[in-house]
């Protein structure tokens, strides 16, 4: 059997509907038995700037996207112009017959250093400067084009009402019929995509029917695709993951103020305030609920979860690069006086505001060394959705076991990936209990009578003890006496070396791969699931490859690194970012140099294609810095 492997991009405005045309596809094709991967790519604006969606579909649950597409939905013809150069031969292009009026001058929306660049190319290949031009390209190219009268489809079929609120309708039914997914599975991911406005089920489905029709008549040669049993799966992004995951993890209280791309996860919470517990041992819980403010700004936000924390609460809060600037004083606070906070930390495009709505990997320095002054801190990051979901329960778990702030970073490409999840496994992680205060009447918060550096935790309204961002003893009381500075030093900072002790390496970094593999990738985040996939693409053509994947940088898993990396033959580094940072980590708590990097700092999720090109000119000697490119 012919493996399924299909790639689409829908792009269009910045809230015109791309997401409503990608999730009636998601729901059709997942409804179908297949699985799902995707990314959504937006601009920073509000409404009107190009947008899109990159999926890809298989049998097998893919974890990476690759270029070119094989289909390309265009919702506006923002998207014929800015993605030319993501589709080739034999590749499938809709779009809106009434683009074909469309020129350059009025293309108020694109950005202008794109305009430029794509005027260039037409100009370089003398075509003219509208969609005529662009249309001439893609068929110079093998390319085929395909032209919808949307308004004229939609209003013969649904007459009522404005004919573009059914765009991304038809759009995402032409993909469908062409595709030959049957039409039962295509009205099944209508009605799933819509289940919350019945009332708009008729007439999409009435379009969904036309566009099928129209398919038909063009005569497209349709190899009707084989569906399968479906399976219970979760389609899922990392921001729902991580959400998911607090729930599980007994989360209490969360705090955050708007960011992209971290409001997602608190929006969510928000809706799910009231919550029934899953686990039937802890009935006493179910009445808890859970607490979920939006505060003024980033300090009032980590310094409201430290104030939740103390008193027993689990507790977090969420945010990106410019937030977690300003809650760098809150997150010492922590650290100087023990509090057990979460703070997730959604990494996207710097510096300042840099790239709001894009991907980024380049405050991993930023996280590792963040507040004044020296304290212990754990800084773990997740690369797929399971473990968004897992490590945000880990981290809840390390905080209240080790009493110090967790640093839980998640890219903004793993945020806004769209995968199906199998299962949950409501058991893989325990909620942990911390050790509290038995002897009410001799509490000392900070006890130096300690051989792991976590000091017993006070009864909230009953242990009486005092909290002070300064130097102080064991009762909490100030002082700068030196001998105490050194004990209270050596006691917070002896918490990572029990946490490293403790924490299972599976948790700090894995192997994926043959061992004994010529070639080494060292990476961390949403690339994890791309190498995974890199690595059975490298095996047809008789690479053998492996994976050493990061996921703790603090405490640092120095012994198993070493171990790889001291008897790896070639070793490629692979990050989101310009200076390599992981790799500098490396170097760091090793003190072995990696030598060749793969990198990739415009904003836009890598693609398997490109990091195998970039893979094969290291291996061939033709460079040993490979910068990627790839992305609208």
């Amino acid at each position: 059997m012919h493996e399924i492997d299909i790639n689409l991009l829908v792009g269009g405005p910045q809230g015109g509907g791309i997401d409503s045309s990608a999730n009636m596809i998601n729901m059709a094709f997942s409804l179908a038995g297949y699985y799902i991967f995707g990314v959504r790519e937006y601009h920073s604006n509000i409404k009107g700037r190009h947008s899109y969606i990159h999926l890809r579909i298989m049998r097998k649950r893919p974890g990476s996207l690759k270029y070119p597409v094989d289909i390309m939905v265009a919702l506006d013809p923002d998207t014929l112009f800015e993605h030319m150069h993501d589709v080739s031969k034999n590749s499938k292009v809709i779009y809106d017959s009434a683009f074909e009026k469309f020129d350059l001058s009025q293309a108020r929306m694109i950005l202008p250093d794109t305009l430029a660049r794509i005027k260039e190319e037409l100009s370089k290949n003398n075509l003219p400067l509208n969609a005529a031009g662009v249309l001439e390209y893609y068929h110079s190219h093998g390319i085929k084009t395909i032209s919808i009268p949307f308004d004229k489809v939609i209003n013969e079929n649904v007459p009522e009402g404005p004919s573009t609120r059914y765009y991304n309708t038809l759009g995402a039914g032409v993909t469908l019929a062409l595709l030959g997914l049957d039409m039962d599975h295509a009205i099944a991911g209508i009605k799933y995509a819509f289940r919350k406005k019945p009332a708009v089920i008729e007439p999409n489905v009435k379009i969904l029917n036309a566009a099928y029709d129209f398919v038909d008549k063009l005569g497209e040669n349709i190899a009707n695709l084989e569906t399968y049993e479906a399976k219970p799966r979760m389609l899922l992004n990392g921001n729902d993951s991580v959400a998911i995951g607090k729930l599980m993890g007994g989360l209490r209280f969360q705090t955050y103020y708007p960011i992209t791309p971290a409001s997602d996860e608190s929006n969510l919470l928000e809706n799910h305030e009231e919550i029934e517990y899953l686990s039937e041992e802890a009935e006493n819980l179910r009445k808890g609920g859970l607490v979920v403010v939006q505060t003024e700004d980033e300090l009032a936000a980590v310094n409201m979860a430290n104030g939740a924390a103390l008193t027993g609460a689990r507790s977090a809060t969420a945010t990106s690069g410019p937030g977690f600037s300003l809650m760098a004083e809150g997150i010492s606070f922590a650290g100087m006086t023990e509090i057990p906070v979460v703070i997730t930390f959604y990494q996207r495009g710097g510096p300042s505001t840099g790239l709001p709505t894009r991907n980024g990997q380049a405050d991993l320095d930023f996280a590792l060394n963040t507040g004044h002054g020296e304290f212990p801190k754990i800084v773990l990051s997740s690369g797929d959705m399971e473990e968004c979901i897992y490590d945000a329960m880990k981290a809840l778990n390390y905080a209240q076991k080790y009493q110090l702030p967790v640093i839980h970073l998640i890219d903004k490409t793993l945020a806004n990936t769209m995968d199906l999840v199998p299962e949950i496994d409501v058991k893989k992680v325990k909620i942990e209990i911390p050790e509290y205060n038995n002897d009410e009447n001799n509490y000392k918060r900070y006890s130096l009578n300690t051989s792991n550096g976590v000091s017993p935790y006070g009864v909230f309204g009953r242990d009486v003890f005092w909290m002070t961002g300064d130097e102080h003893d064991e009762l909490g009381h100030v002082t700068e006496d030196p001998e105490i500075r050194d004990k209270m030093m050596e006691k917070r900072m002896k918490k990572l070396e029990t946490a490293a002790m403790e924490i299972p390496l599976e948790d700090k970094a894995v192997l994926y791969g043959n061992k004994e593999a010529d070639l080494t990738f060292v990476t961390w985040g949403s690339q994890k699931t791309l190498i995974m996939d890199l690595i059975d693409e490298l095996k047809k053509e008789n690479i053998n490859a492996n994976m050493l994947y990061l996921k703790m940088f603090e405490p640092f898993p120095s012994e198993f690194v070493e171990s790889i990396l001291g008897k790896s033959k070639t070793v490629i580094d692979v990050e989101s970012n310009m200076t390599a940072q992981a790799a500098k980590a490396i170097r760091l708590n090793t003190g072995i140099k990696i030598d060749n990097y793969i990198l990739k700092y415009n904003g836009r999720h890598m693609t398997i294609d490109e990091v195998l090109t970039a893979t094969k000119n290291i291996i061939d000697g033709k460079s040993k810095m490979e910068v990627l490119k790839n992305g609208s």
